[in-house]
This record gives structure tokens, sequence and C-alpha cells, in this order.
């Protein structure tokens, strides 16, 4: 057996990435899934650290972040990232910038400390929550300032194609980023999610919940139910997902890792789906 490490309770294993067969003669060669340990480096594109219970294949790696930059989309409460030149290659050596930026900037995650006072800082947050089986729900259709409601999710949970577990990872589509993104509607205009679909996914047992809009509630509710809703029950928020319409159907296994930040409320995430 390959040697393993743990990872947030679980043991880990490396296993090579799937890929489709070149030629015909390649299909007769020897299959590549044989586990090696995470001890040393693995090889550039070929692995990938997974759980032992479950081998993760895949064809495509699908990036589900928005790039972030001065263009970036921000409230009006928020500044927009600046990266100024730090060092210079004639004096120091090396070229490097300064980032300033919110930690809730472009596609990023909410830890409960976001909206709860005693709820956990983004540290205190186990890691293996946020690289686990994901699914996407198609909640498109809604109009501007439309309502998620518990109706919509039971209407794309009964069509999934593969059943939930606990702990699993939620995308709801609302088609907003893809229609309305740098307009002033992405904004202020988005679908929310009401406190009772909120309410109907944790009974569902998810583990992370995400939404291709800026903001996961109505953006005329100041009460913010969703957001409170998921982060007292430690359920992380990530907001501004991007390109899930490159996701359609496919069976993924979602990475959504936050920076190593100490006490901070929240981390830009590079969202990425392994797809099939």
């Amino acid at each position: 057996m390959a040697a393993c490490d743990n990872f947030g309770g679980h043991a880990f294993q490396a296993i090579r990435r799937h890929r489709a067969p070149e030629s015909v003669s390649s299909q007769k060669r020897a299959p590549e899934e044989t586990a090696k340990s995470i001890r040393r480096p693995p090889s550039h594109g070929e692995e990938i650290i997974v759980s032992k219970s479950q081998i993760i294949r895949f064809s495509r790696v699908v990036d589900l972040s928005q790039a972030i930059g001065p263009d970036t989309q921000m409230f009006p409460a928020y500044p927009p990232p600046t990266f100024t030149q730090w060092t210079t290659r004639e004096v120091h050596g090396f070229f490097a910038e300064s980032l300033f930026l919110i930690s809730h900037t472009g596609t990023h995650v909410d830890a409960p400390f976001h909206f709860e006072p005693k709820g956990r800082k983004l540290h205190q947050m186990p890691l293996d929550r946020f690289v686990v089986p994901g699914h996407v729900l198609d909640v498109r259709g809604l109009p501007k300032k439309g309502r998620i409601l518990p109706t919509h999710l039971q209407s794309s949970i009964r069509t999934a194609p593969r059943p939930y577990r606990n702990g699993d990872a939620i995308l709801l589509r609302t088609g907003w980023w893809e229609r309305h993104r740098g307009t002033r509607a992405y904004l202020f205009e988005n679908p929310g999610l009401t406190r009772a679909a909120a309410n109907l996914l944790l009974d569902l047992g998810v583990g992370l919940v995400g939404i291709d809009t800026a903001n996961i509630d109505h953006p005329d509710d100041a009460t913010y139910p969703a957001h409170h809703a998921l982060l007292a029950a430690n359920v992380p928020v990530i907001e501004n997902v991007a390109n899930l319409s490159a996701l359609g159907s496919s069976a993924f296994f979602l990475l959504a890792l936050p920076l190593n930040l100490q006490g901070t409320s929240g981390s830009p995430i590079r969202l990425v789906a392994l797809a099939e």
C-alpha cells in the first residue's frame, strides 16, 4: 500500500490524473492509476491528492474564478484591487508587487466570522471543507431581484444526475455572471437566496455553497438571511463564481482552497473543478 498522510482527519494518497487514450497502441498500455506516496513532489500535470475511499478521474480542469485586477467589479464599500511595483530589478535584482485588496475580492469565500461575531475565522475552518465533490443546481430564469425559493431548489434537486452526500458542495447557477457581469445589474439586481432555501440546503447536508452572483442574498434585504443561516451553521459561502456553463451536467470534484490567512473573515480563491 502507498504511504499516506492525514489531511483534515482523512487519509489521502496520490493517484495519477486520468487521460483519454491518444491512440490504439496507447490503449494497450498498463493502467496509470497506481498509487504513489505524496511524500515526494508529484510530476507536472500528472497527480492529484484524493481520499483513499475513492478514485477521482477527470479529463479537464475548469476554472470557475473571476480574474482579479484594477477592473474587478467591487461593491461601493470596497476599494478596487491595486497592484503596485515594490522592487526593481535595477536596485534589488528582482521584480515584486505589493497587493492591496479586500479579502472578499473576486471569487472568494466567506468564513462564518464575516457575519457572525462569534463565528469561526478563516484559519479555523477545516481545510477539507474546501476539497469536496460538487454539484450544480440550475436555477436560471429568475428575473432581476428574483428570490430563490425552496421550490426552485427542489425542482433542480429532483433532476440531479447524481445523489448528494453529506458535506458536498452546491454551486447555484443563476446565469447572472453569464448575462450581467460588468454591469450595474450584476452587483445590485441579482436573484437572492431566501432563508428558507438556505435552510433546505442545510437539511440536505451541504458543506459548502457557492453562487454566480456578487451576493448570495437578495440585494434589497439588508438582514442578509442566507448569509446568516449558512454561516451560523459553519457552511462557508463562495460568491462571484464564474464559468458554470462550462461544467454542464458533468460530475466534478471542487477545489476551493483559500489563502492561509490568519484571523480574516474571508479570502480570494482560485476555484477549480476537476470535471469528467
